[in-house]
Parts: structure tokens; C-alpha cells; sequence
């Protein structure tokens, strides 16, 4: 992937970051500790599971996982909407209506199509699958390859008929346990494809009883907190609080990036429109590996920002039944800035 670019960025090869997508939403790829020190590894018991499935199976997994699990938000882009890869495919679809290769020369022939770093993620992804071909011009002084030419093939166009007729309709948006379970193009494939019959499915988070030790940060003071694993979030946004001589007077949630890259919230129990509540969810539930991070907001007037980090899980303490700091570092800052009066 040849480019001329001064300062190249993972996005600006459409090929690598699609591939990155796909390596995070299947699960294979997995976030080990936290920014900016943290890797990027290979979930061993999920590359076994990958290479028992036949190749047809490892084909529509990672097309299911493309058009039904992946977020932008894995790869950094702003939309969190999950049904923006499966929009873009359809932008890029759509501009075949009339003619089945698009010659694009100039600037003005690119505009809304590759222009986007979505779009141009989405054009290498079907190249990749079989369904376009697609030609590159080599680079200018300052930018990557830049496309040239984009031919729809006939399997392309065979599945994107199939798929834009129920799975990818317009008028038709994924509901939440769609995009969760696993299997949801099968339905309709798999008498075209008998061959796939297993799918790839995360395995479900291992619930680790013991003792949890967390970092909390606030800027430079900090603060180190134990608390049994049984008891739920919302003790442990308390202890966070009173650690920082804070009130609990205002809303507030965790927030972490699941294995996915994708963003969870588990929000205070008095937010009643949310898919999980602190006082419903244990520590021990969190799918967090040591060394790794979630973020505290409260107060979404102030916005206060605490870095939770998990520094370890430790065997069940019998004399530990609330959550206590045992170190402490700087001053906390002063909840309110009122003046004496």
C-alpha cells in the first residue's frame, strides 16, 4: 500500500483499519491494559475456535460481524451507530445503480464515494470479500493511493440483492438482540451456503470472586481502594466519592471499552433509560483484565473524570465486607468553588 504521506495514520490505510475492525468485533483481537501504554494481543482460545470453522464459515463470520456487530466506534470514527457500516455498504451499493464500473479520474468523480474514511474502509472490505474489484492510482506528494476504478461483480451484486431485500433494507434497523446474537444472516444464507453451519460466539466473561483493587485517579491526587467483588458498583462509586471528599449528589456512570473497542455505560440507578444499572451490577461482573481502565463520570454539569484502573484480583479477604482506601496521594481538589460568602 504505497502512499506519500508525512504523517500516515492507521486510517489512512482503508484496508488495515477494516481489518482491524474485524479482528476486534469478532473478539479475536483483544486490548490488553490501558492508553497509552496498552497492546493489542491474540485471544488464544479464540483463534482455536477460528481455525476449526471451514472456510466458509470463516467467510460470513466476519461478513456478519462487518454488517451486524461492528461499531465505528471501534475504530475511532465519531458515529457510534452500529448500522453505519451497514449504511455505507449500501451509499457504495447504490452508486452502481446505473452502470456496473465507476471510473472515478478526478476529485469531482470521488465526491461521496471513498472520500470518507467509512466509505473508503468499506470499498476495500467488499474488494476483500469478492464482491468489487477495484483499481489505485499511485499517490501524490501528501496522500495515499487514491481510487481509480470500481467494478461490481457478479457475486457482488448476487448477494447484495439477497441482503438489501431483507437484511439491509432501508426501512429496517437492527434491534438490540440482533445485534448480540450471533447467526443472524444464517437465516438467510445458509440454503445458499450449506456449508455454514458453526458460527464464532464470544465466549461469556469469566466472573472472578476475590478481592479488587482499583487506582482511582482525579488528575495527579489519587487514590487506592479494595472492595469485595460480590458488592455492587454503585458501593464502589460511594467509596469513590468519599475517598475525594466528594457528595454524592449528582447522576453518574462507569464507562469502559468492551473487548470490541465498543463503549459500555452502567449508569446510577436513578437514569431510567439505560441497558445497566450500578446497583444491578457486581464488580466481579465487569469483563475488565487487570492493569485495564474504566472511567467514573459524575456530575454532568461539572464533569468530573476519575480513572478507575484494576490493579489486581486477589483471593476473597473474610475481614474485607466493605470497600476501604488503604493509600492515598495529593490533595483532592474542592468539589464546589464557592467563595465564603
Amino acid at each position: 500500500m504505497e502512499h506519500r504521506l508525512k504523517r500516515p495514520q492507521q486510517r489512512s490505510f482503508p484496508l488495515l483499519n477494516g481489518l482491524y475492525l474485524l479482528l476486534r468485533t469478532t473478539g479475536i483481537g483483544i486490548g490488553i491494559g490501558a492508553p497509552p501504554s496498552g497492546t493489542l494481543a491474540l485471544d488464544p482460545e479464540l483463534l482455536l475456535m477460528w481455525r476449526q470453522l471451514n472456510p466458509t464459515e470463516q467467510y460470513f463470520t466476519l461478513l456478519e460481524h462487518w454488517l451486524i456487530h461492528a461499531s465505528t466506534e471501534t475504530i475511532g470514527e465519531w458515529d457510534r451507530c452500529s448500522d453505519n457500516c451497514r449504511n455505507s455498504l449500501i451509499s457504495v451499493f447504490n452508486r452502481f445503480a446505473r452502470r456496473p464500473v465507476l471510473r472515478l479520474e478526478d476529485s469531482n468523480a470521488r465526491y461521496g464515494i471513498g472520500g470518507s474514511a467509512m466509505d473508503a474502509l468499506t470499498i476495500s472490505l467488499m474488494d476483500s470479500l469478492g464482491w468489487v474489484s477495484t483499481e489505485y492510482e499511485l499517490p501524490a506528494a501528501g496522500q495515499a493511493q487514491q481510487l481509480a476504478r470500481m467494478e461490481l461483480l457478479p457475486f457482488g451484486s448476487a448477494m447484495m440483492d439477497l441482503l438489501t431485500k431483507t437484511t439491509l433494507s432501508n426501512s429496517r434497523r437492527m434491534s438490540e438482540e440482533e445485534t448480540h446474537r450471533h447467526g443472524v444472516l444464517q437465516l438467510r444464507l445458509s440454503p445458499y451456503f450449506p456449508e455454514w453451519k458453526q458460527n464464532l460466539e464470544l465466549p461469556e466473561p469469566e466472573v472472578r470472586s476475590g478481592k479488587y483493587t482499583w487506582r482511582v485517579s482525579l488528575g495527579k491526587p489519587w487514590r487506592r481502594i479494595v472492595i469485595p467483588g460480590e458488592l455492587s458498583l454503585e458501593s464502589l462509586a460511594d467509596a469513590i466519592l468519599q475517598a475525594f471528599d466528594f457528595e454524592n449528589d449528582h447522576l453518574y456512570h462507569f464507562e469502559y471499552r468492551d473487548r470490541r473497542g465498543q463503549t459500555v455505560q452502567i449508569v446510577c440507578p436513578e437514569i431510567r433509560d439505560a441497558n445497566a444499572w450500578t446497583d444491578e451490577v457486581a464488580v466481579q461482573d465487569l469483563p475488565l483484565a487487570e492493569q485495564a481502565a474504566m472511567t467514573f463520570f459524575f456530575d454532568y454539569g461539572d464533569n468530573w473524570n476519575f480513572t478507575v484502573k484494576l490493579e489486581s484480583v486477589t483471593e476473597d479477604d473474610p475481614t474485607l465486607n466493605e470497600a476501604k482506601v488503604i493509600q492515598s496521594s495529593g490533595k483532592a481538589p474542592a468539589q464546589y468553588n464557592w467563595d465564603d460568602e
